[in-house]
């Protein structure tokens, strides 16, 4: 069955059920509501065995803490308190005015972003699933500066609407992934925009191999050629949440130095400011791992059961591909004219 739209009702069902937690998470106070998220990240935590051991195995790479040690099993449980809190935060923060993020999020390196806008184009951040991003395009929009990025078109579309409406609220620009939604970042950039992509999940598996935290894997190679076609270094930045006085929640970001252009845009240039990102991400991830947001297996030797180039289905899809600034602008795929021949690159 579905409805005039067209689209299925168990799909128009997750849509109300958005909204709703949306509304849910608004009106309870704001210690009480994280209380609430984290006793259901420690539920989940110990129902989902698969997903916990594919969590353990991944910040064990990070941390390199052996499997089954205590502050691995911590660290693991802090990750699903931490991913329950940051889909409270994402319902709540679209009611929350500019003043709010100036209170409560803080960042280090702001004049390396500052810098870059200076030189006349716009500002390229690349950020992992780490901590609340969305807090931070809620402080970027709160600071007087325009931020926009992409995302896939999710089902039911007022599912997609509901979301880029939400980020629109903070200030965010979402572009809708389509075919010249790469083209659309450039002229952005081009035009003075702050754009932030999401740089640490590779799912299709085709970006530049890397070495991350000693294993080899894949990042993509979007970030990197978006970077190339508009002209504008990279900057990579970390979003951590922390606890302020009187017990109020908010968050810590900090920018890296921008990662400059090689002289050449010929073949390799890709790959090679890919590595110089995974290596300032590697940093930003160390510093908290268990706020780094990656429930699937990241390397190609994770366990199995949770497999990394897996195939979804409807109802999985739907949960993993809703949250954070542009998680779900994952297969997009631009065709960039170089005037030193053609790169594809694709957005993830």
């Amino acid at each position: 069955m579905s409805d005039r739209s067209g689209e299925p009702w168990h799909l128009q069902l997750g849509y109300y059920g958005y909204v709703a937690g949306s509304a849910a998470a608004g009106r309870l106070p704001e210690r009480q509501a994280y209380w609430v998220a984290h006793r259901l990240g420690e539920l989940w935590a110990r129902c989902a065995t698969n997903r916990r051991e594919v969590v353990a195995a991944n910040l064990a790479r990070v941390t390199g803490e052996p499997p089954g040690s205590a502050r691995l099993e911590a660290l693991t449980a802090e990750a699903f308190r931490s991913y329950a809190r940051y889909w409270l935060e994402l319902f709540r923060l679209v009611r929350e005015d500019k003043e709010f993020f100036l209170e409560r999020f803080t960042c280090d390196g702001e004049e390396h972003l500052r810098s870059v806008l200076d030189r006349g184009a716009g500002a390229l951040i690349v950020v992992g699933h780490l901590g609340n991003w969305d807090a931070a395009a809620g402080w970027v929009g709160a600071s007087g500066r325009r931020l926009e990025t992409v995302a896939e078109i999710l089902r039911p579309r007022r599912l997609f609407e509901f979301f880029a409406a939400q980020r629109g609220r903070l200030g965010v620009v979402v572009h809708p992934a389509e075919r010249r939604s790469a083209i659309k970042l450039v002229e952005a950039l081009r035009r003075g925009s702050v754009v932030a992509i999401l740089g640490d999940r590779d799912l299709r598996g085709d970006g530049p191999e890397i070495d991350f935290f000693g294993a080899t894997t894949t990042l993509p190679g979007g970030p990197a050629a978006v970077a190339l076609k508009a002209g504008v270094p990279i900057l990579v930045a970390g979003v951590y949440g922390v606890q302020l006085p009187g017990g109020k929640r908010g968050w810590w970001a900090q920018i890296s130095a921008p990662i400059e252009l090689p002289e050449t845009h010929g073949e390799g240039a890709v790959a090679a400011l890919t590595r110089s990102v995974a290596v300032e991400l590697e940093r930003h991830i160390a510093r908290a791992p268990e706020e780094w947001h990656v429930f699937r297996p990241f390397w190609p030797t994770a366990p199995s059961g949770l497999g990394r180039t897996k195939k979804m289905d409807g109802a999985s899809r739907t949960v993993r591909e809703t949250g954070g600034l542009d998680r779900t602008a994952r297969w997009i795929r631009g065709g960039l004219d170089r005037t030193t021949g053609r790169t594809t690159g694709r957005i993830a």
